[in-house]
């Protein structure tokens, strides 16, 4: 099988398509037939040196996490999956040196989730990732009818789809992105547009009930400022503060500090499919390549203007 793959972390230099053999599903592991990917900056980061110390099973890796295709064949003890279901999800791209920029990736179950006819392989695989994150920041940002939110990169990948979820809750959402993609983000359901480039951080209004830090850049003195006095700041990307600080400060009452740590689950993947199927909940795809253009996508999400989410079709 064709695969998009790199044997050094550090620099992209070696990263091309190779010829290797299909991976065979161990147990609890399903063999996925991959007809669409996308891709999350994570993807390439993590070949570029950016979490050496998270990432397990080192070199060669196949590059990617987001997936939707078929059930080719199922590995012992799975009972939940039969060849030719339609599925979707994420693979863990710390952990597992198979990815799924590929024509095949063996996937723990837990990490396949049914794909409805109704949804088509791209639409499915840009919303993986990105989807569940968006529906873990409004759960962890306790957001809900009434709420007032701040979404701080919202023309992004998963910036775009807390918008909506946020909106779809009940939320009145302000946003942050350049002046030249609010009609964008209006388009989503923004209720205000910052432009970023030209309003200061510091003159950003405040008293928010959630904060959604989808790029993420806010520093803590203004994270405090933003927040309403028992408010939420979520970012997608922890450091060791968020992680090991800040549940600790938390417990004190007042504002509270969140990181997104994504798993497999069940209820979040059927809150971004219900939102999809109401029409509430769109993933917007700047643009689709060719596993054998992979190479070029990777370079275009690398370019840090990316609006929506880019696809591979396989």
């Amino acid at each position: 099988m064709l695969a998009l793959r790199y044997h050094s972390i550090g620099d992209l230099a070696g990263l091309g398509l190779e010829e290797i053999p299909a991976p065979v599903p161990a147990a609890g592991e399903v063999l996925v037939r991959i007809r669409a990917a996308s891709l999350n900056p994570v993807d390439w980061k993590i070949a570029t040196g950016s979490f050496r110390l998270l990432v397990r099973g080192g070199v060669p890796r196949t590059m990617g996490s987001d997936f939707a295709g078929e059930i080719a064949a199922i590995g012992s003890s799975v009972a939940t999956f039969a060849p030719g279901d339609r599925v979707f999800g994420f693979i863990d791209p710390f952990r597992r040196a198979g990815g799924t920029f590929a024509e095949f990736a063996a996937v723990p179950v837990r990490f396949a989730h049914r794909l409805p006819d109704e949804v088509g392989y791209v639409d499915a695989a840009a919303l993986a990732c990105v989807g569940a994150t968006a529906v873990t920041l409004c759960n962890l940002g306790h957001v809900g009818t009434g709420s007032k939110v701040l979404v701080n990169g919202a023309s992004g990948g998963v910036g775009h789809l807390a918008v909506q979820v946020a909106s779809a809750r009940g939320a009145s959402v302000t946003a942050t992105a350049s002046a030249a993609r609010h009609d964008f983000i209006r388009s989503l359901g923004v209720n205000a547009c910052i432009d970023y480039r030209t309003v200061p951080m510091t003159r950003w209004p405040g008293d928010f009930d959630a904060v959604l830090d989808c790029v993420p850049n806010i520093p803590r003195a203004e994270q405090r400022r933003l927040l309403g006095r028992k408010g939420h700041y979520v970012t997608t990307v922890p450091n060791a503060a968020t992680l090991l600080l800040d549940p600790l400060v938390n417990l004190c009452g007042g504002a509270r500090r969140h990181g997104v740590m994504l798993r497999p689950d069940p209820g979040v993947m059927n809150e971004v499919l219900g939102y999809v199927a109401q029409g509430r909940l769109r993933c917007a795809i700047e643009r689709e390549f060719p596993l054998q253009l992979a190479r070029d996508a990777v370079e275009r999400s690398r370019s840090g203007r990316v609006q929506g989410k880019i696809a591979l079709v396989i």
